[in-house]
């Protein structure tokens, strides 16, 4: 035998020396853990490395295995992926965010520990059987039936066309009165709630009346009156109407030219006399010591916000608020439907005026779809519909009642009355 083939025969006889020294170091139970690793299963992989020496992979036991930046455990010496890092590492210096790569190309292939056997469908289904088979009926304990209630359970909502009312069915819960007893403190939470609607309504401005409407602000630019004229004079050319001529082109914009200029003069003429308007009415205002708007002075809108408050207190006695289904009729779209009563008033049968006619009040009122109004303002406007029926619909009741019952809203409507008028008169001074 040659010597390098004696040489060769020693490296291999090393080598696998070495392996078998590693292999005897993973099985053993040294105390620390070994064993329990050594029992996982695993595939050992055999390698030669760049010096040509055979290198034994155990997988994720191996100790050269290292964490990639594509988050893969790859061994050092035989470059294999072994593993796949977890996006939930239980590491306790992990952050919470995920550090795995979203491209399919970095996790394809075979699964970390292997393809696992797909359950056999068919197998399963005839052990059900099987065993459905050997059930007997005597091992089924008995259902108990559940007591049966004490009291018939009432339906909800309207009957069927062939369904008749339940005579033994209990009587429904009576409702009581809206309000029994007007604490202050309930009285001036109610004042507070009107004067937040008041505050959330009275948000338009007047608008000053003028037979001609506005005139248009696009007429005073150049170019938008040249690119329309040019426009109607190429339409009427593809048209038949006209042949095409640079001097009437030239024409056209210099009547554009023109037209905008007067345009341009007449807004500015428009400009000062609103001007000169403003100044005097602020002159005269100014000279008589009083606020044109009224709807901005506080002792108005206490003395407002207080008529509310007081026919709240007499619908709630009357036999619509009584009997009406709870949640029917609210406070804020009731004081929405008060503040838009402003517009025509609001009288009794025997002519009593309980809330007045102030259109200084009312043009302060958003319309529908206005422009100035705000989500809020929308909102109560959408629902005073729903407040002003509910006040119709309580001062209508007063007259199904006997003199005794209607006594109380009645007081209280004399002094709703008295309110309204002290408001006009606040009104017609303010204005």
């Amino acid at each position: 035998m040659e010597v390098d083939a004696l040489f060769a025969l020693a490296d291999q006889a090393r080598e696998e020396l070495r392996v078998g020294a590693e292999l005897a170091l993973l099985c053993a139970d040294n105390g620390n853990g070994d064993q329990a690793r050594a029992s996982q299963p695993r595939h050992v992989v055999y390698s030669f490395n760049a010096q040509g020496d055979v290198h034994a992979c155990f997988g994720m036991q191996c100790r050269h295995v290292h964490l990639g930046h594509e988050n893969q455990y790859v061994c050092g010496v035989s470059g294999r992926v072994v593993g796949v890092e977890h996006a939930g590492d239980p590491d306790p210096v992990w952050t919470g965010r995920s550090r795995t790569s979203s491209n399919p190309d970095d996790t394809a292939g075979t699964p970390v520990g292997g393809w696992t056997k797909r359950r056999d469908m068919y197998a399963a289904s005839v052990a059900a059987y099987k065993m459905a088979g050997q059930i007997s009926d005597a091992e089924i304990a008995p259902v108990v039936a559940a007591p049966a209630p004490s009291t018939p359970a009432v339906k909800r909502g309207a009957l069927c066309v062939d369904e008749s009312p339940d005579e033994l069915a209990p009587p429904k819960k009576v409702r009581n009165s809206r309000k029994e007893n007007w604490s202050r403190d309930a009285i001036d939470k109610l004042a507070k709630e009107a004067n937040g609607v008041i505050n959330k309504l009275f948000i338009a401005t007047p608008k000053a009346h003028s037979d001609a409407p506005p005139p248009d602000p696009r007429l005073q630019n150049l170019e938008f009156v040249k690119a329309a004229a040019i426009r109607k004079y190429v339409k009427r050319c593809v048209d038949g109407e006209s042949e095409l001529n640079l001097d009437v082109l030239n024409n056209v914009v210099v009547h554009a030219n023109e037209f905008v200029r007067a345009q341009r003069a007449a807004a500015a003429a428009r400009r000062d006399a609103v001007a000169v308007a403003v100044a005097a009415s602020a002159a005269s205002s100014s000279a008589r010591g009083m606020r044109t708007d009224a709807v901005f002075s506080g002792q108005i809108r206490n003395q407002l916000s207080q008529l509310i408050v007081s026919l709240w207190r007499a619908s709630c006695l009357t036999k619509h608020f009584q009997s009406a289904k709870k949640g029917s009729d609210s406070f804020r779209p009731f004081a929405a439907g008060i503040l838009y009563s402003l517009k025509r008033g609001l009288y009794l049968n025997d002519g009593t005026c309980v809330v007045p006619v102030l259109e200084e009040l009312a043009v302060h009122l958003p319309a529908l779809r206005s422009a100035e109004s705000t989500p809020a303002a929308r909102q109560l406007q959408s629902s005073s519909h729903r407040g002003i029926c509910s006040i119709q619909r309580a001062l209508t009741s007063i007259s199904e009642m006997n003199s005794e019952e209607a006594l109380p809203a009645r007081t209280l409507l004399r002094d709703a009355s008295r309110q309204g008028a002290f408001l006009r008169e606040l009104v017609s001074r303010n204005s």
